[in-house]
């Protein structure tokens, strides 16, 4: 836990699930700007974020929920179930709502940062800088190309809910998402654990992802966003990176940076490169 944040936690009920927050706020800077922050699939909102928000200074309240299916957020009947990318825009809309939050930046990794696009998208007015790291829905630059990777994210997600052991199916994620990560045997050890402790949460984000993809307009979407910088790493699909570099040529307000060294799990390796563009973005 950052030294210069004070945590509170919370829960609200919406649409049949208890969705779990934590309030971060800035303890030497308490009247300062707020940011919204989105997790990827199968992690939940602290473990993403807070290697992040410990090099932060420039934000009072940074508020860091964890999406359905994931983290501490639960289903009342306790029996997950699937779930649209539309019914985790509504969480989080809500959760706003609640606590009067109405303006704000927004930070979203993976599927989160789907999320925040979508939310930038039906609430333009809310949000003022935006930060993608390697969100989904950017994986290809052609989005027929994409809506066909996406399938193999759903056999993926198929195979964690039928296939023992699950992690068979969480390693075929892995090598969708990013074939070119380190495989060492400790830093792979890791990262399935991680994504483990909710598998059928993380499978069913796949599969939201996947039915977004096939259903949604891209272009309206990324149309939609303003004061961007998006985040790819090195090591990340070649394809994500050209997506990025392509937005950053057609809109003068959408900034691209490469984090050498890292790859889709960006957040988790180079949590003082994302902290330290944010910061001077605001300069």
């Amino acid at each position: 836990m950052a030294e210069h944040y004070s945590c509170q936690t919370g829960l609200i009920t919406h649409a049949g699930y208890q969705l779990f927050y934590r309030r971060y706020r800035n303890l030497h800077h308490p009247n300062g700007r707020k940011m919204l922050m989105l997790h990827g699939a199968g992690v939940d909102g602290a473990l993403t974020w807070e290697p992040t928000l410990h090099r932060l200074h420039s934000w009072g309240e940074l508020l860091v929920p964890d999406l359905r299916g994931m983290g501490e957020s639960h289903p009342v009947s306790g029996i997950e179930q699937p779930f649209l990318i539309d019914e985790v825009v509504a969480d989080v809309c809500a959760l706003l709502d609640h606590l009067a939050w109405f303006e704000m930046d927004l930070a979203g990794y993976s599927f989160g940062g789907l999320v925040a696009m979508l939310l930038k998208q039906q609430r333009p007015s809310a949000f003022q800088h935006t930060y993608l790291l390697e969100p989904a829905f950017m994986e290809r630059l052609d989005p027929q190309e994409m809506v066909q990777v996406r399938e193999s994210y759903s056999e993926a997600a198929k195979m964690m809910r039928e296939v023992e052991p699950c992690t068979l199916g969480i390693t075929q994620f892995l090598d969708l998402i990013s074939p070119r990560r380190s495989k060492s045997a400790r830093v792979e050890q890791a990262t399935v654990h991680r994504l483990q402790k909710r598998v059928l949460g993380l499978s069913y984000a796949l599969d939201a992802v996947t039915e977004a993809v096939q259903r949604l307009e891209r272009a309206p979407i990324l149309a939609a966003q303003t004061q961007v910088h998006s985040f790819v790493g090195n090591k990340s699909l070649l394809s994500m990176q050209q997506c990025h570099q392509t937005q950053a040529q057609v809109k003068e307000d959408w900034h691209y940076h490469e984090v050498i060294g890292a790859d889709h799990s960006l957040p988790f390796q180079k949590p003082s490169r994302v902290a330290e563009v944010m910061e001077k973005s605001l300069l």
